[in-house]
């Protein structure tokens, strides 16, 4: 009997079998990311089953090194609240691009408006995150960045603040409302996309 094939079944599989056919082969990283419980604020904050199921989704490609992971849901169904559990769940099992588990993952959250990335830095308050336009320079001392297009692509005497990170400082960018011009190849803001194309985009 092949997988994914029609046919008689002669037998039934038997208890391991099945087991075998459903989690086949281990997956460190998976497996740690599903320890990790989520971050219900004291059980205020359930997720809801689309939520947890979106997350589960992302979690699921990034342990399976998907460096490209697209979310499309609508309008106010919560998609900051799952950008976070999604970082909660990475920062808590201590993933990072170099997946050695000595440090925790540097996390680039990217909007396009201020009203955005300042709802989002709300969200993520127990990450205690960085907001680079409201320090006035680069910090690199934290977990979480915030910032929007605009402030990421100035900088003083034409050097722009992206560029005053190193190409793989960050582990994990978010980009909110991808859609806009950060989705487009021909937007100038494409250009902090590719400067930092060895971390994963969500």
């Amino acid at each position: 009997f092949k997988a994914n094939s029609e046919g008689k079944v002669t037998k039934f599989p038997s208890p391991q079998e099945l087991w075998e056919r459903t989690f086949g082969e281990p997956n460190e990283w998976q497996e740690r990311f599903n320890s990790v419980p989520f971050e219900d604020d004291n059980g205020t904050k359930q997720p809801r089953y689309y939520q947890e199921l979106a997350v589960n989704r992302a979690v699921e490609a990034i342990a399976n090194d998907e460096q490209r992971v697209l979310l499309t849901l609508a309008t106010g169904t919560g998609k900051t609240f799952i950008s976070f559990q999604i970082a909660w769940k990475l920062f808590k099992s201590r993933w990072n691009q170099q997946k050695d588990a000595k440090r925790q993952p540097r996390i680039l959250f990217l909007a396009d408006r201020n009203i955005l990335a300042n709802q989002a830095y709300l969200d993520f308050s127990p990450f205690d995150p960085s907001d680079i336009a409201k320090r006035g320079e680069v910090p690199k001392n934290g977990s979480v960045f915030f910032t929007i297009f605009q402030t990421f692509m100035s900088g003083k005497d034409g050097e722009q603040h992206f560029g005053k990170y190193e190409p793989d400082f960050f582990d994990l960018v978010i980009i909110d409302e991808c859609h806009r011009g950060g989705a487009n190849n021909e937007s100038t803001w494409r250009g902090i996309l590719d400067y930092f194309s060895d971390a994963v985009h969500l």
